[in-house]
């Protein structure tokens, strides 16, 4: 453990050594060196959160901000809280009713408050403030208004966020950081910072401890206090009212509104860190010394309100260095007794073997000699030449790269060109063989419709010849069933002048309608045969040409009566 710490230590001093040759401005080595140590702590703490307790060692001293943040994130986390207000965020039920009214007053706070002017026109400070407020005042379930102590109290919680916050951090984030810390330090607060009565075991013990101290450390202010709050016979109990009526809201508030902001955070610091430890209560000694710092103004005061007003008025003065020095100078044993568990180190080493040797390379190292100033000015003139060189190698490789890379380019254009126009020759000459084939093809259909009409031509001619064809058979037919006039030879003369009338006889048989009866029912048959023949012909020809069978406008066939010898 001992060569663990020794190599710290010297490569700590050696990174410090480097930053100082290497800057151009002098710097402050203790500073450089604390800055390494705060940046190392942080990331032991962040690795490893049960290690806050050797937190406690920066007793009495103002943690820088992300530190502070960190310190107060550690002791103030609760994933409980913080993942029920999440929860009722999201189903929109986070919300007090009285939310309106809630953010007015926190505005007007901001506005009116002295030690708060610098959050004034924050545009998140308001907005935070009222959404944390409002979710508590929804938890307590009260229809009463949330007490003023309950908006001084999350300040302060509010300005560490913020000052650690990145400037992208959203207002959903910060008021789920708030009211995480808030609720927890609400429940973890002393009972003397609640508005509660004197007959409260815990204010009366606060009150005597602080009454006790101010007569150990300053008795004179204690007569004059004294002097200044009623008439009441114990002296005693005559003190410890009045500091009831000087301390009450001051420590309600740990101070917030009395105290500038930078001192106010410092004084809650020393609260955070002893959080953990029971025995451990800072706020007699804080309030003792608070009075003491004040005392050339309450030693003018005449009556109760001069005080208050003294209070209120001179408080802001006070800075973290005046307080730090009356706690170093009367509370610091005592203070750290209690915070380190009565132990007399705040690191007590079990193991005598174990026992680190403190730092001492700081003063081992010898310091490097000062130079002149012509020798600084050469050094800086140097490093600055090797700074061009590097600037000028790197510009050099740039160049390189980008020549590169667009030779890379021209060479996948020439390759994006060929490829097209190779796509483009093949396009072209498949464009070329479909108007080929499209030509042959209008050629093809263009002779089977020829051929097409010249059959149907052909169709036409030979149903319009069948059809006449048809007609004159019909007509022959009708014509052969009529007798032919007797001829005038065959007339004697009284039959020519004076024909008589003869009953109707059959009229000779001829050859055309057969010369019996059996040769004319051979003759109908034969006929009657080949009018369905023609008639089925004509008909398979009009379903092939046309598809179907159509309707001429010929003349119906004539009726035709065969006669019968």
């Amino acid at each position: 453990m001992s060569q663990v710490s020794t190599c710290l230590e010297e490569q700590l001093y050696i990174q410090v050594a480097h930053e100082l040759q290497d800057g151009d401005r002098l710097k402050n080595k203790s500073a450089l060196v604390l800055g390494h140590i705060k940046n190392g702590v942080m990331n032991l703490l962040e690795e490893r959160p049960a290690m806050k307790g050797k937190l406690q060692a920066f007793f009495n001293q103002p943690l820088p901000a992300d530190l502070r943040r960190l310190t107060w994130m550690l002791y103030l986390s609760n994933t409980k809280a913080r993942m029920e207000y999440l929860s009722q965020v999201a189903v929109n039920k986070a919300k007090s009713p009285k939310d309106r009214e809630i953010f007015l007053r926190s505005q007007a706070l901001l506005s009116t408050e002295p030690t708060f002017q610098h959050l004034k026109n924050n545009k998140v400070a308001a907005r935070a403030l009222r959404n944390i407020l409002s979710y508590y005042h929804k938890l307590q379930g009260t229809a009463t208004n949330l007490p003023d102590t309950n908006y001084f109290l999350l300040v302060p919680l509010l300005q560490v966020v913020l000052d650690a916050a990145a400037p992208s951090l959203s207002l959903d984030s910060i008021s789920a950081v708030l009211a995480e810390e808030f609720i927890t330090f609400m429940n973890l607060r002393p009972q003397l910072m609640r508005l509660s009565s004197t007959k409260d075991p815990a204010s009366a013990n606060i009150l005597e401890e602080a009454t006790s101290m101010l007569e150990q450390k300053d008795r004179d202010l204690a007569d004059i206090i004294r002097g200044i709050y009623g008439q009441i016979e114990e002296p005693q109990e005559r003190l410890q009212r009045a500091l009831q009526h000087m301390l009450q809201p001051a420590i309600s508030t740990i101070f917030v509104g009395y105290l500038t902001m930078d001192t106010l955070l410092y004084v809650w610091d020393q609260v955070i860190i002893g959080l953990d430890q029971p025995s451990y209560n800072c706020l007699p000694a804080f309030s003792t010394a608070f009075i003491l710092l004040l005392r050339d103004y309450l030693k003018t005061c005449q009556s109760p309100g001069q005080v208050e007003a003294a209070l209120r008025t001179q408080g802001p003065n006070l800075s973290v260095q005046e307080f730090q020095d009356v706690i170093r100078k009367h509370f610091f044993r005592a203070l750290s007794s209690q915070l380190h568990g009565d132990d007399s180190d705040p690191f007590p080493v079990h193991d005598p073997t174990q026992a680190l040797p403190p730092w001492s390379y700081l003063y081992r190292v010898p310091v490097p000699p000062r130079t002149r100033p012509q020798d600084r000015r050469q050094a800086r003139a140097e490093r600055e030449m090797l700074q061009r060189q590097h600037m000028e190698r790197l510009n050099q490789e740039e160049r390189l790269q980008r020549v590169r890379e667009e030779e890379q380019k021209r060479q996948q254009e020439g390759k994006l060109l060929q490829l097209l126009e190779e796509t483009k020759g093949n396009f072209e000459a498949q464009s070329v063989y479909l108007e080929e084939q499209l030509s042959q093809e209008k050629q093809l259909r263009y002779e089977i419709q020829r051929k097409a009409e010249a059959q149907i031509s052909g169709l036409q001619a030979e149903i319009k010849r069948l059809m006449e064809k048809r007609l004159s058979i019909d007509a022959y037919s009708e014509g052969s069933l009529i007798a032919p006039a007797p001829s005038l030879e065959s007339l004697t003369p009284s039959q020519t002048l004076h024909p008589q009338p003869s009953p109707v006889q059959p009229p000779p048989p001829t050859v055309a309608n057969g010369g019996n009866a059996a040769e004319q029912d051979s003759l109908n048959a034969a006929t009657k045969e080949h009018l369905q023949n023609y008639n089925q012909v004509c008909k398979n020809a009009e379903i092939e040409v046309f598809g179907h069978q159509i309707n001429t406008e010929s003349s119906p066939e004539p009726k035709r009566q065969l006669g019968k010898n």
